[in-house]
């Protein structure tokens, strides 16, 4: 059990369903905003969310058995608890009940025909594992796309069916709201995905792998990865200026908890060496991922208490 939970990495399934059920809660419902789907349904949808990012973990582990071998053995679970035959009923399980509850939300939503959406992924993620992870950038761009997926999924089968003439003037803005959100969680992905890949060097270079930390060597790495940083404070710190002026509470969550991070996070970078410093560098930038998503709650509440 405790090797099924590993594998599925449960953690990360808690946090993109805690993100979903945030941006039910504090957003649409906390704002009145339109929406087509009740419970049952969001509930469905968010475990279609979380069954395919499983599957996507368990189908990564299943063609890394190797290379998880000298980067990161004591976080194995298939040859640990789990044979590779489980491992490989998991995934299908997963998968079956991801394409299930994809397909009745779509059918809620009435969007039918993005039913094969889940289908999708699971190919990307299958093509990621056994292949586009191994070549520069590719992988890292198309695992942050789907992991920003589920926060834009709220926003494409609950809020934009509810979108007519009478709605649009509400639903516009909370769309542009909610898709900006998505894309804060591209691109912070997108940086975490790189410094885990200058973490996973030694290992990845034995599998043939060419990632961007390979080709450009862990020294070089860290004034790419700094680079990316520094552009997220640029967009983070203005919105933080901007906030200044009419929320002060929202303007302090985000300079404490979202910009603070980033620089603790460009200090552990220029100063990585190991394996370890860029781990601690990753571990922060999964923090300011959660503290990022997690402003909307900070950013509704004081939007409430003014008026």
């Amino acid at each position: 059990m405790l090797a099924f939970f590993k594998i599925i990495r449960w953690p990360n399934l808690a946090i993109i369903a805690l993100v979903q059920y945030l941006i039910r809660f504090f957003i649409i419902e906390s704002l009145n905003v339109p929406h087509v789907l009740n419970h049952t349904y969001f509930f469905l949808g968010v475990l279609c969310s979380i069954t395919l990012a499983a599957a996507g973990y368990v189908i990564n582990d299943i063609y890394d058995v190797e290379a998880d071998t000298t980067n990161k053995p004591e976080r194995m679970a298939i040859g640990n608890g789990l044979t590779l035959n489980g491992a490989w009923t998991i995934y299908g399980v997963l998968n079956v009940i991801a394409i299930i509850s994809g397909y009745l939300v779509a059918g809620a939503a009435g969007f039918q025909s993005l039913w094969m959406l889940p289908v999708v992924a699971i190919a990307l993620l299958y093509l990621y594992a056994i292949d586009l992870k191994k070549r520069v950038l590719l992988g890292n761009i198309l695992v942050s796309l789907l992991t920003a997926l589920p926060v834009f999924l709220v926003a494409l089968f609950d809020v934009l069916p509810a979108a007519n003439a009478e709605t649009a003037e509400i639903i516009q803005p909370i769309f542009y709201v909610i898709s900006a959100y998505a894309g804060f969680a591209f691109y912070t992905n997108f940086i975490r995905e790189i410094i885990k890949d200058a973490e996973d060097v030694e290992g990845d270079d034995q599998e043939g792998y060419r990632t961007l930390a390979i080709i450009v060597g862990r020294n070089y790495i860290r004034y790419v990865i700094t680079l990316l940083l520094v552009v997220l404070l640029c967009f983070t710190g203005a919105f933080n200026v901007y906030l200044f002026q009419s929320d002060v509470v929202s303007s302090a969550y985000l300079l404490l908890f979202v910009n603070v991070p980033i620089l603790l996070t460009i200090l552990r970078v220029l100063t990585a060496k190991t394996k370890v410093d860029f781990k601690k560098a990753s571990i922060l930038m999964k923090l300011i991922m959660l503290t990022g998503i997690v402003s909307m709650v900070v950013f509704t509440l004081a939007l409430k208490a003014q008026f």
